[in-house]
């Protein structure tokens, strides 16, 4: 829809919120800014390219530094949807290299490079300012949640559930079985994180992530007949 917000959260990073029409609601969505020495890493694209390149013009109004680098958490058009416009605007884009495997299958756009040794669950690699961690699948086979240590910062993109949801949300490509025990090594790994962020709706404290272990047991309750 091209109208993106910027949020500053703490110092160095910023939420960025665009919104697409989907079925006839309106969603919104979340990435991540974070200061990279003197420019910035983006996490996620703004759902689409417009939104993109209205999220690039943002940066420079508002924040007034270029983005050198961007990640993408996952393959889903809400991550990778104006990567193109990224790389357009000389920015470079990574992504794991399952992420850039299911994009392609899927006929989204794929970043250019692969961010390798994200295979596994449990596996970490530094991207400049933050660490990315692979908690195993959940919402979807290749969903990462990335740490910014300096400010305590969790974007747990889509794998993590907003407050205020009350069901596990799009599970066409998820892993109900595994996506509880993903969540519980986030948990085991970043005890110290003071902001969650999600991947749509409004960030919030550590007890995100007890309610979207929540959500994912209780929806396969209900799968099963339980």
């Amino acid at each position: 829809m091209g109208e993106v917000q910027l949020h500053q959260i703490r110092d160095g990073v910023w939420v960025h919120v665009s919104t697409q029409v989907v079925g006839g609601t309106v969603y919104p969505s979340n990435g991540l800014i974070v200061r990279d020495g003197d420019g910035l890493l983006l996490i996620d694209t703004a759902w689409g390219t417009e939104s993109t390149v209205a999220l690039l013009a943002a940066i420079e109004t508002e924040i007034g530094l270029p983005v050198r680098r961007a990640l993408s958490t996952h393959f889903h058009d809400d991550r990778v949807g104006g990567v193109g416009a990224l790389e357009g605007a000389g920015v470079a884009t990574f992504a794991a290299p399952l992420t850039r495997q299911l994009a392609a299958a899927e006929g989204n756009e794929v970043p250019a490079s692969a961010l390798d040794n994200l295979s596994a669950p449990g596996d970490a690699v530094d991207l400049g300012p933050v660490e990315v961690f692979y908690p195993g699948a959940g919402h979807a086979p290749d969903n990462l949640v990335v740490y910014v240590p300096g400010a305590r910062v969790l974007f747990g993109g889509c794998a993590i559930h907003e407050a205020s949801r009350q069901s596990a949300g799009n599970v066409a490509d998820a892993d109900l079985d595994a996506w509880a025990v993903s969540v519980r090594r986030v948990q085991a790994r970043y005890p110290e994180a003071e902001i969650i962020v999600p991947g749509h709706g409004v960030p919030g404290g550590p007890d995100l992530l007890d309610h979207t272990i929540s959500l994912v047991r209780a929806h396969g309750v209900r799968a099963t007949g339980g």
